[in-house]
């Protein structure tokens, strides 16, 4: 701005110069004064070339020096959100994944049902739970993550040896986790947590029966768990922290914690909350989902993925929330509470083929990723022992953990 300043002031200078002799030499002639000698064609060109031509130079510089900050901060914001930092994302969804659609439990309409099994996780409404009961059991959690007689990082509720259960991660200590069944009577002092486990798990058994053939294209061909048996874990675990001074912080560097195989995850959204979950995608992306207050953030696991033959999308792992301090003043919102509707771990996974579909071209429909319209199975059976086993060490590998088992 200095430059701009001085120059313009040399302009001026330099045309008011101008005037002045030309005024001088006006009046030469009337009061009898010598003119001086008129300047010759190549110095008058000169003149009046070097103005332009200095002009013309000094208008490119401010050009670029206005475009350069533009660039930069474009660039920045690029980088920002290529990284998905969950503190620096913005309060809307990410323009690059669309908004899970909200899905009522009373009457789920088809389309949205398609569109969640597309993405792989969808907000549930209308599930009738009480509206006290999040924040009776969030409060009840706590204590339990600190009560000295119950022992966390329970890894025998999951059917795992603990003996066994030493693979050298050290971060148990750091995060506890408490895993139990809803019918388990030893949670006596907890009544709140309880009641809620169980009314999460009847909302999640509805959710698996809302995704049979019935309700949707290329679901489920039979209620699952008509002739099997379901097995409902409430998943009790402190949200991973963000210290202050690590907004840098990129998504995949949060811990993403013990995953276990399920086929429909429930987080019931707080009303208080403000950061976005995040949730890891199919593709191995982190994805963030924008809190609905009062809704129910339903996720599909991997078991519902076999189950439809490739049809769903999956999450990988539980939701993950970020608590933006860790300073302990709050340490209830911390912690996170998710109901896994799963298997017994002496289970065998296998697609739930259509009776029909080993002598017609009936199938499930190609609608996403993988899925098939020949009927043809996709993936093979396995044992959902050892699959648990596998991924609850593994930590989310790079690669897809049903890959495999495809065929």
């Amino acid at each position: 701005m200095a430059s701009s300043t001085s120059t313009s002031t040399t302009v001026a200078t330099s045309d008011a110069s101008t005037q002045s002799h030309h005024l001088q030499g006006s009046g030469g002639v009337h009061g009898h004064t010598p003119a001086p000698p008129p300047p010759t064609p190549s110095n008058q060109q000169a003149s009046k070339s070097l103005p332009s031509d200095a002009d013309a130079a000094f208008s490119r510089f401010l050009h670029q020096l206005r475009i350069a900050p533009s660039l930069s901060s474009s660039s920045s914001s690029f980088s920002r959100y290529s990284r998905l930092s969950p503190i620096s994302s913005p309060s809307s969804s990410h323009p690059l994944h669309p908004s899970p659609p909200l899905v009522s439990l009373l009457e789920p309409l088809p389309d949205l049902l398609s569109v969640a099994a597309d993405l792989g996780f969808f907000h549930l409404a209308n599930h009738g739970l009480p509206s006290h009961l999040p924040a009776s059991a969030l409060l009840e959690s706590q204590s339990l993550l600190h009560c000295p007689t119950i022992p966390t990082t329970n890894t025998s509720s999951l059917g795992f040896n603990h003996e066994d259960d030493d693979d050298g991660d050290e971060s148990d200590d750091k995060d506890p986790i408490f895993v139990f069944e809803p019918d388990w009577n030893g949670l006596e002092s907890f009544p709140s947590l309880v009641e809620y486990a169980k009314e999460l798990e009847r909302v999640g058994l509805e959710v698996v029966q809302m995704l049979s053939s019935s309700s949707i294209p290329g679901g489920f061909p039979e209620s699952p768990f008509r002739e099997r048996k379901a097995r409902c874990l409430m998943w009790v675990s402190v949200c991973s922290s963000i210290a202050e001074g690590e907004e840098g912080m990129e998504v995949g560097t949060m811990r993403s914690g013990k995953a276990y195989p399920y086929v429909v995850g429930l987080q019931y959204e707080m009303k208080e909350w403000r950061e976005p979950s995040w949730v890891l995608g199919d593709a191995a992306e982190w994805i963030p989902v924008e809190p609905r207050a009062d809704s129910i953030l339903v996720t599909l696991g991997d078991i519902a993925q076999v189950w439809s033959n490739g049809r769903f999308k999956k999450v990988r792992g539980r939701p993950q929330r970020t608590s933006p301090h860790s300073d302990g003043s709050s340490d209830s919102g911390r912690i996170s509470l998710s109901l896994l509707v799963t298997l017994p771990l002496d289970s065998v996974i296998s697609p739930l083929l259509p009776l029909a579909a080993d002598d017609s071209d009936q199938g499930i429909a190609d609608v996403g990723d993988g899925g098939c319209n020949d009927g043809a199975r996709r993936f093979r059976t396995f044992t959902l022992e050892e699959y648990a086993w596998r991924i609850y060490h593994e930590r989310f590998p790079f690669k897809d953990p049903l890959l495999s088992y495809r065929i």
